[in-house]
């Protein structure tokens, strides 16, 4: 008997919403999955496939914690590694901490030669004699099994990936012609597969892992941040944490898998290896979502004691959420993370709506980590403009001209906000922030355009702005591409929500 144990998207460093708590969550809810992988569960090996680290810019501080934990980890049991597009993405490095924890005999860091040979990638095995900075692939030796199971790793490639994937194959073929063939073989990879998450782009697609499916018998993936499985061979974990609103939501599951072998227990052939695979949940932070529609009221007051109403009569339910099992510690329920969401149509001024103010009554209300504001609001005003706009204006030559049809809509909410004065500079702002995630263009430039245009704007509003954008977690780094990274449907409303937070605050 043989247990792996599958986790990916670690993320360690990653400070969400600028909180400490959050970066010391992401460690804490690792370090709890890895004392149930090692104690609990007997592990003898880890797999992870990428995304060990959020940046790979780290703070000492970050390393430090990374290297405690892994110490913790048995002599035996061996970690072994995968690149993720966040432990290295636009500009490689010759030297990665990965490369250096691989050195230090803290992890084994696996990647492919892609380079030498357009056609077949090459794998050097590992040698604990002589690790250099990284390996190939490693064997897992087992008594009761014919030949070793064998672990492979595919780094990040971005948009390569499918060309990629046919080299993979064609290189674990080669290299058990050269070595011998394995029991049992496994591939650590970080990408996404389509249809899994809607409205994902970017992604590989069944047909370019047909060849690989050959040679392959568990392919242990990690990048999107949501558990799915496959085919019977195809597993993602999902993040120990979520990462976003997006990701906090129920449906999406956070954990890790826990794989058995044993050989003889295959139907078909007594000899064969058969394998037992099981999620389980992480200790994580909870995301608590509360929905008010804006519609029925006339006046900021009225909206606010309807508003402190609702909030009230969901304590029970949220109380209740929060206190499931994987939400608690030391049986104790997690400060929650408030997802606060306004939809409808507001009937008085833009500028009189203090989406912050209802914040911080949340806040403590809820007694809650961190209340996320997600505005999906439209106003009287807008709709009226759309009902009434000259068609002249917004149809050139037949053809809807939906620049100058969005200005005038930008244009009419920075007006009706604090912004009054600069409301055409603010309407070029969120058009330009619009056509660049219409080009998908990455969230970070997306992010750090907006960022600058506030700054220059409104240099005395822009301290202590944290914005709920996640650092492309399924973007498309090497090819510059925006692949899904959380700006899929609910993500890109976070994006306009952050754009429009330039006039509402």
């Amino acid at each position: 008997m043989l247990t792996l144990t599958h986790i990916a998207d670690t993320h360690l460093g990653h400070r969400q919403y600028g909180l400490k708590q959050r970066e010391d969550d992401m460690v804490s809810t690792s370090r709890s999955a890895l004392q149930e992988m090692t104690n609990e569960r007997r592990t003898d090996a880890v797999l992870l496939p990428g995304d060990l680290f959020h940046s790979r810019d780290l703070r000492p501080k970050v390393l430090h914690q990374t290297e405690q934990e892994l110490d913790r980890v048995p002599d035996d049991v061996p970690v072994l590694v995968s690149r993720g597009n966040h432990d290295e993405n636009l500009t490689p490095r010759d030297v990665t901490w990965l490369n250096y924890l691989h050195q230090r005999g803290q992890v084994v860091f696996l990647k492919g030669d892609l380079d030498a040979d357009p056609e077949t990638a090459r794998f050097e095995p590992y040698d604990p004699e002589d690790p250099g900075d990284h390996a190939g692939f490693y064997d897992i030796n087992v008594e009761r099994f014919d030949g070793p199971v064998r672990v492979f790793g595919l780094q990040w490639r971005g948009a390569k990936t499918g060309q990629a994937l046919q080299q993979v194959a064609n290189g674990i073929q080669a290299t058990n012609d050269e070595y011998g063939e394995p029991t049992w073989t496994v591939l650590l990879a970080h990408f996404g597969i389509e249809d899994e998450v809607p409205t994902l782009g970017g992604t590989v697609t069944h047909a370019e892992l047909r060849d690989l499916k050959d040679v392959v018998d568990y392919l242990a993936l990690g990048h999107i941040h949501k558990r799915y499985e496959s085919g019977e061979w195809i597993y993602n974990p999902g993040s120990p944490e979520a990462h976003n609103t997006r990701e906090g939501r129920a449906e999406w599951e956070h954990g890790y898998y826990s794989v058995a072998l044993d050989n003889g227990s295959a139907e078909a052939d007594n000899d064969a290896v058969g394998f037992d695979v099981e999620h389980h949940l992480t200790k994580r932070r909870p995301y608590y979502r509360i929905e008010f529609d804006v519609t029925a009221y006339e006046s900021p007051g009225d909206l606010e004691t309807a508003f402190q109403n609702h909030v009230r009569d969901e304590q029970a339910a949220m109380t209740e959420y929060c206190s499931q099992d994987e939400f608690t510690a030391r049986g104790e329920p997690r400060e929650p993370i408030i997802d606060l969401r306004f939809t409808g149509t507001l009937q008085f001024s833009r500028g009189d709506f203090r989406s912050d103010e209802l914040a911080a009554w949340v806040e403590d209300a809820y007694d809650a980590l961190y209340v996320q504001v997600n505005t999906g609001i439209r106003t009287a005003n807008v709709q009226q403009l759309l009902s009434e706009i000259d068609e002249d204006e917004v149809f050139k030559d037949g053809q809807l001209n939906t620049a100058a049809l969005e200005h005038r809509v930008f244009e009419t909410i920075a007006k009706e906000s604090i912004y009054d004065d600069h409301a055409a500079d603010v309407a070029d702002v969120l058009g330009n922030a619009h056509q660049m995630a219409q080009a998908d263009e990455a969230v970070e430039d997306i992010r750090d355009s907006v960022s600058s245009a506030r700054h220059k704007l409104f240099p005395e509003l822009t301290d202590d702005v944290v914005l709920d954008i996640e650092e492309d977690p399924f973007a498309d780094a090497e090819a510059g591409e925006n692949t899904s990274g959380d700006t899929t449907g609910d993500d890109e409303a976070d994006v306009e929500t952050e754009a429009g937070k330039v006039v509402e605050q």
